[in-house]
């Protein structure tokens, strides 16, 4: 009678982070691993691990693995081949890495080094990114990220990218339109590959924990058509916006998150990038970035001193229930971003960004003082004597609903009410 083949657990431990990733019968992921991070210190052991793995992957023995993570946003598990189990291992480990630096940012785009200074590359579907990462590689520029890229403030206030050393991952097939000679190096650089992506092993990867200031943003308009590759001015408030968006460092707080955001948008160079070929772009993008003579990007607003960390406890409690005859002032701690006619507000929580559109941008300043639902009807009904005021009421309670829920305003107790 055959016996059934012993299930075999062990965890990794990586250098700099505090949870493992734990394997069960999945070892043939480890060589993977190592094309994937060439240089990621990490250490083996058949123990059982005293905290919770930060994921968990299963081999099934027909070469696929069942990914589990922990994060709540994406614990649902995946099955796998080895290349996508590790690039899966591989978001959880940014994950980690931010939850063992809660006071880093993390910024969903690829970072590349041109003289010294970084250039961030916004994630945009279809536009681009990872395809003009390995172009730059093999055109021996140092590569600080290609996915994503923690970002620290320093205490002097200037920002700076810090390098991940993950091998850059390229979707296959590479077109036809491109070189013979970049398709010969992709070919001679894959270390890891399957149908869908290779990871390329390339020479020009930033050793990890290294970190530069961050130089310009670009965001990349690819086109499916030739065109005349160029850069165009970019809207501070288009690059803020792209910023928040691509942020994924959910343990930091949020005012420090707009206002680091905000301090890139002011003071990087921002660019838009319309192109065609990525070759041609890389080609252009080393004539534009030879030398700076803007200054680095900086917070400009005053959060070295705010708690770095949000208070996450809060979304475990019950949102206040909105009563229309309460009164309502803003929350303690909130902190804000005007650009022009548009407006970011930040919980005193530190766990949310909301971005206000015209009416709630109104009733956000006329909440400057304690104020009801009827007080907030009254004013606007007297400014818009044109608009009817029981669709002001239902405007403005939807409104304050909304703040309530996030947290930016709370109700004034009755006897501070009756006092103001």
């Amino acid at each position: 009678m055959l016996k059934a083949a012993q299930s075999t657990e062990q965890a990794i431990y990586f250098s700099g982070l505090e949870a493992p990733v734990l394997l069960k019968n999945a070892g043939a992921l480890v060589p993977v691993l190592k094309q994937a991070l060439p240089s990621w210190s990490f250490a083996q052991t058949r123990d059982a691990p005293p905290s919770s793995p930060c994921m968990t992957v299963t081999g099934h023995g027909d070469g696929t693995f069942l990914c589990q993570t922990r994060d709540p946003e994406t614990n649902k598990a995946r099955r796998w081949d080895a290349v996508n189990a590790v690039c899966e291992m591989i978001v959880a480990l940014a994950w980690e890495q931010i939850q063992s630096n809660p006071e880093w940012l993390c910024l969903h785009c690829a970072a590349i080094e041109f003289n010294g200074r970084l250039v961030l590359f916004p994630n945009r579907r279809r536009s681009g990114k990872s395809t003009l990462t390995a172009v730059l590689a093999q055109r021996g520029f140092t590569v600080f990220s290609d996915d994503f890229v923690p970002i620290k403030i320093g205490d002097d206030g200037l920002m700076y990218g810090v390098a991940n050393e993950v091998n850059p991952r390229l979707r296959l097939p590479v077109a036809e339109t491109f070189t013979a000679e970049f398709k010969s190096w992709v070919a001679d650089s894959m270390a890891a590959s399957n149908d869908q992506y290779a990871y390329l092993g390339i020479d020009t990867l930033a050793p990890r924990g290294t970190y530069l200031p961050i130089g310009a943003v670009v965001v990349l308009d690819r086109q499916d058509t030739a065109c005349d590759t160029a850069l165009h001015a970019v809207h501070p408030m288009e690059i803020l916006d792209d910023l928040i968006t691509q942020n994924f460092g959910r343990m930091a707080h949020s005012g420090r998150i707009l206002a680091a955001s905000n301090g890139v948008a002011q003071t990087a160079r921002g660019h838009r990038l319309r192109y065609h070929a990525a070759e041609d772009a890389a080609v252009y993008l080393e004539d534009q970035f030879r030398d700076w003579s803007t200054p680095v990007a900086r917070v400009v607003d005053a959060v070295l001193g705010q708690e770095p960390t949000a208070d996450l406890q809060i979304t475990e409690t019950e949102p206040a229930l909105f009563d229309p005859c309460a009164t309502y002032t803003r929350a303690a701690g909130v902190s804000e971003v005007s650009m022009e006619d548009q407006l970011y507000v930040a919980d005193g929580h530190g766990v949310g960004i909301q971005k206000m559109n015209a009416g709630s941008n109104l009733i956000w300043r006329i909440l400057e003082d304690p104020m009801s639902l009827g007080d907030i009807s009254d004013l606007l009904s007297a400014a818009f004597p044109n608009h009817p005021p029981a669709e002001i009421t239902s405007d403005s309670a939807k409104t304050l609903q909304q703040l309530l829920h996030n947290h930016l305003i709370v109700p004034v107790p009755p006897s501070e009410g009756q006092l103001g």
